[in-house]
């Protein structure tokens, strides 16, 4: 068990017990990571904010339920996907979603260019093996932090980033 793990449960412990303080270092400590993943799924400055911010208010509000053995990083990831899924259900359909969202600001390099393909490849990919792109290779976790996060084994985790990449590949090639 690495040193973050065991604070992450000490803190879990203390939020439960209503310690504030331990909230405001639990916030600081996954305010960034959450943003950019939600970042990715939305594009859009004010829903990560208000998502965001409405992560930390179902924790803090359902703290009695906190499970110091269970992973709390696993516990914000899942819930931010979870509202990002409902807000795509009150809009329609993901498709439509998506068209909403903004575009980068780009600039005429060509790292911008493969950037930019790649983002849009991957925002093209079925949302299960999108998830697991971007929990992967944007936020940077390991194959069972997804796992808890998504609540799926580790080798549907695998499984659904061979699809992914394979996917990719095909969509990059034809450009």
């Amino acid at each position: 068990m690495s040193i973050p793990e065991t604070d992450d449960r000490i803190l879990s412990i203390r939020i439960r017990e209503s310690d504030q303080s331990a909230f405001k270092e639990l916030y600081l400590r996954y305010y960034e990571a959450i943003s950019r993943y939600v970042w990715y799924r939305l594009r859009s400055r004010e829903q990560v904010e208000d998502l965001v911010q409405e992560v930390f208010t179902r924790l803090w509000s359902h703290r009695s339920r906190l499970r110091p053995d269970k992973s709390v990083k696993a516990y914000l990831y899942r819930t931010a996907s979870n509202l990002i899924v409902d807000r795509y259900r009150k809009r329609g359909s993901e498709t439509a979603f998506l068209s909403e969202v903004k575009s980068p600001v780009t600039d005429d390099s060509e790292e911008t260019d493969i950037r930019l393909s790649m983002e849009a490849a991957i925002a093209c990919l079925p949302p299960k093996e999108k998830t697991v792109v971007m929990l992967s290779r944007y936020e940077g976790l390991k194959y069972q932090e997804i796992a808890d996060i998504c609540h799926i084994s580790v080798k549907t985790v695998e499984s659904r980033m061979t699809k992914a990449f394979r996917r990719l590949r095909e969509e990059l090639d034809d450009q």
